[in-house]
């Protein structure tokens, strides 16, 4: 079983898990890519299929439920839908642990970074997590996306007046450590940032993934120790029968004694990733990423052999062209 916070559940990657995640986040249930097996560049998934170790249908499989969810996701975030929709749609996310993240910013003031993934229903859980935080405090998104008219028009139909606006959003691509230093000061801001986003501020650092070295934004982890702030795990998770909200420990902003900032960046890195990894294990066409998964293993950026610290799988080559989602 994996341990997650606040959740224990069983390893499921069968097939039922996939067509589970489209049913439930798809606009058109009759048009269900898994069923017709798109097809995918042959380097593309056995790169992917190496490195989650699933035989090449399983990975196919995956793909198409991810790019099915996916096209579901961004019809709920850029078409105007109607209320009661919307209302229905956000009375599925589950927040179970709302009431500790209220009481841990009434009694923990300090700015903070909410820390999470493109992972699950992560828009609509995201905004829902916001609108937590604008009950105690204020919820900043730094974001590659600007948000549309419609997407904030739904949002605010889907979860009041609490939900995060157009002046609650700064762009990722723009925004640089110095320049969000002042806001970091302000007792309350609470910033939602992603960290698996390819070329954030802060470039990448090296962890373990999958049973390999592999390469994250340590954008995240540098702005928390720059800054003096703590960062709180977070991640959307599709459990089966409805969306979820889940968060991790608090990560104080620590440097051990003979730690370089270097050393710390990448040790708050590998926890950031130790706590998304479970998830994505148990459904991995979840991850908005999950076609540019081969990007990961990449240190620089370019093609590169996939390490495996087993002997017994051998390396892979992928070109990143093939790698990269069309969904980035």
């Amino acid at each position: 079983m994996w341990t997650v916070p606040g959740f224990f559940f069983r390893e499921n990657l069968a097939r039922p898990a996939s067509l589970a995640y489209i049913d439930a986040h798809s606009p058109n249930k009759d048009a269900n890519m898994i069923r017709r097996q798109p097809d995918f560049p042959a380097e593309q998934t056995n790169a992917i299929s190496t490195l989650l170790r699933e035989p090449r249908g399983r990975t196919r499989s995956l793909l198409a439920a991810n790019r099915e969810g996916l096209a579901a996701l961004e019809h709920r975030r850029n078409s105007r839908l109607a209320e009661t929709a919307l209302r229905r749609h956000a009375a599925r996310l589950h927040f179970p642990q709302a009431r500790n993240l209220r009481e841990l910013l009434g009694d923990d003031p300090r700015p903070r970074l909410l820390t999470s993934y493109h992972f699950g229903d992560y828009i609509y859980g995201l905004n829902l997590l916001g609108a937590t935080v604008n009950t105690r405090a204020r919820a900043i998104c730094l974001s590659r996306a600007p948000g549309s008219a419609a997407y904030f028009a739904n949002m605010k139909l889907a979860f009041g007046e609490t939900v995060m606006g157009p002046e609650a959003r700064i762009s990722s691509q723009k925004a640089s450590s110095a320049g969000l230093a002042p806001l970091l000061r302000h007792p309350g801001i609470q910033i939602i940032t992603f960290c698996d986003l390819a070329e954030p501020f802060g470039g990448r650092t090296e962890v373990d993934f999958l049973f390999r070295k592999a390469w994250f934004s340590r954008g995240p982890a540098l702005l928390g120790l720059t800054n003096r702030i703590p960062l709180l795990p977070v991640i959307n998770w599709f459990d089966g029968n409805r969306g979820q909200v889940v968060l991790g420990a608090q990560i104080e902003p620590e440097r051990f004694s003979g730690e370089t900032l270097a050393q710390a960046t990448g040790r708050i890195t590998a926890e950031l990733v130790r706590f998304f990894e479970p998830f994505f294990r148990l459904n991995p066409e979840q991850w908005r990423h999950l076609g540019a998964l081969p990007f990961y293993f990449f240190q620089a950026g370019g093609a590169g052999a996939l390490q495996s610290k087993e002997k017994t799988h051998a390396s892979t080559r992928q070109d990143l062209a093939t790698a990269r989602s069309p969904h980035q």
